[in-house]
């Protein structure tokens, strides 16, 4: 029984020895092999850039690497390059001295000698080599710092002579630098790892991720061939560049020529359309200056037409070929169709727009006329009074028909032409009920007030009315805004890719269908929000 109770105690003894031991290690035995084959093949790699080394004695035997150990040859590219880049100065060493020149290869040694160093200090940790004492961790700095000056030398060397190291040893050095950059991203990751509780997880995966990228190196150097470089392929020369040039001009002259006929066939209906206008622009500079304006109309339509036959030239130039001179059509064709729109619409928003101001400011006028006629004056009286003591743009109206008025228009008269100039639901009450006051009299105190008390009762409704529909507005806001908005993102992050998408047909048809919907959607989401009083 005591036997049983020895053997036991002992069997429980070796576990937990074991167990400790397992639990001290940081990698398992197949990333330790790994990392030593990985120190081993960045040695090797090493090795063959020594020209100072005979190249017959450069074979790598391997020890750890595969279960098949037979020695490798330096690659003979690699023969045949490295005496040119033994010859190749590309670095000077500033002493105090003077200068030390220093190769191509041995540029490429140097940040290969601190992934070796690197991946021996990692190897050293795992076998039991305290951190505490500071000397590894001193180390490990060091040639962290070689690591990166190395490369920084290989990359952006200010003293660089006469190479490009990206197309060393045969276009090899672009995807070795490549490499190197994520060696030095794992380096610092193992860096980082020391600062931290757990240490030993992202150091263990920052050594073996940096023993993978040391095998990548060591196989573009051994096994990988050269990349290929790119053909340039001339192109062949044209010969019927001078017949497409001919018929495009004899093209263009057919057009101008189909062009010149369809105007002289359509001469009188053109004289008809100008006639018309230049009445039109006649009636519109009155309905300008009516509303207290002076503006010259060809300078909205002219000014129109120039703003899109700019954008259509730089879409032209854009676009190029017949694309862009279609585009240009279209684009000017549009601007003369909004141009020849755009007084009227310019003259729609301003009348709502003051409109709008003398509602609000119709409410004093009228407990202003009340007043007066309270005190015994009569509504001519009352106007004066509103034309001297308010602020436009009422007074200007009111002071219109008291000028009209002493000029022999008839006082009714004068209210229905300031009926027709401003675009006021309340101020047609008004001018209505005096106009009948007037005719079949009556008292016009109590008319004021009544129409006063309704003004009120209508902006409070419209105020609510304002509240309850603020969400349908700024959906129409954001309808409007944030297609444009995504697209000019768009063409900040990829400018290429739309100008090509938006210089082709499908592109074209695609913005113009965006922008009709766009049109209908704010047009409905608007509607939506629109209560009338």
């Amino acid at each position: 029984m005591s036997f049983k109770r020895v053997i036991i105690s002992l069997f429980l003894l070796v576990f937990s020895c074991v167990s400790v031991f397992a639990q001290g290690q940081i990698f398992s035995l197949k990333q330790k092999d790994l990392i030593a084959c990985s120190r081993e093949r960045i040695f090797a790699v090493y090795d063959f850039l020594n020209d100072k080394k005979p190249n017959d004695k450069k074979d790598f035997s391997p020890a750890y690497c595969g279960p098949m150990k037979k020695a490798v040859k330096m690659p003979k590219w690699l023969q045949e390059d490295l005496e040119k880049m033994s010859q190749n100065e590309v670095w000077e060493m500033k002493k105090d001295n003077g200068t030390e020149p220093i190769s191509e290869n041995e540029l490429w040694r140097a940040p290969l000698a601190a992934i070796y160093k690197i991946l021996e200090i990692a190897e050293d940790i795992d076998k039991g080599a305290t951190l505490a004492s500071g000397k590894v961790l001193e180390e490990f700095s060091n040639q962290r710092i070689y690591l990166i000056w190395g490369i920084e030398r290989l990359k952006e060397n200010p003293e660089l002579l006469s190479s490009n190291m990206r197309e060393s040893m045969q276009g090899r050095g672009r995807s070795i630098l490549a490499t190197l950059d994520l060696a030095v991203k794992e380096v610092d990751s193992m860096s980082e790892a020391f600062l931290s509780s757990n240490w030993k997880s992202k150091f263990r995966k920052s050594s073996v991720g940096l023993a993978i990228l040391a095998n990548t190196i060591y196989n573009d150097i051994v096994k990988n061939p050269a990349p290929k470089q790119p053909e340039i392929v001339k192109e062949a020369p044209r010969t019927n560049d001078l017949l497409i040039h001919v018929l495009m001009t004899i093209g263009s002259l057919l057009v101008m020529y189909a062009t010149y006929m369809l105007v002289e066939r359509k001469n009188a209906q053109i004289t008809r359309v100008v006639q018309e206008y230049m009445q039109k622009s006649n009636t519109w500079a009155d309905d300008y200056s009516r509303q207290f304006l002076n503006i010259n109309v060809k300078y909205i339509v002219l000014g129109t037409l120039a703003a899109f036959t700019i954008f259509g030239i730089l879409f032209a130039i854009t676009a190029g070929g017949f694309v862009g001179i279609f585009m240009f059509c279209v684009f000017f064709a549009l601007g003369a169709v909004v141009g020849l729109k755009m007084p009227g619409m310019i003259l729609d928003s301003l009348k709502k727009k003051r409109g709008a101001k003398i509602n609000k400011q119709l409410m004093d006028a009228l407990i202003l006329m009340s007043n007066a006629l309270k005190s015994g004056m009569d509504i001519v009286q009352g106007f004066e009074m509103v034309s001297t003591d308010l602020q436009p743009p009422i007074s200007d109206e009111f002071g219109l028909v008291i000028k009209n008025y002493k000029l022999g228009t008839p006082f009714e008269k004068s209210l229905e032409n300031m009926e027709e100039r401003v675009e006021s639901r309340l101020l047609s009450y008004m001018v209505k009920a005096i106009i009948l006051q007037r005719q079949v009299g009556g008292n016009l105190t109590k008319i004021f007030a009544r129409i006063v008390e309704n003004i009120r009762e209508e902006s409070k409704l419209e105020e609510k009315l304002q509240a309850m529909t603020a969400q349908q507005r700024i959906q129409s806001i954001v309808v409007s805004v944030m297609p444009w908005l995504m697209v000019s993102i768009l063409f900040i992050f990829q400018p290429d890719v739309m100008i090509k998408f938006y210089t082709q047909v499908t592109g074209i048809i695609v913005l113009f269908v965006c922008i009709i919907w766009i049109c209908i959607g704010m047009k409905m989401v608007k509607k939506l929000g629109e209560i009338k009083v």
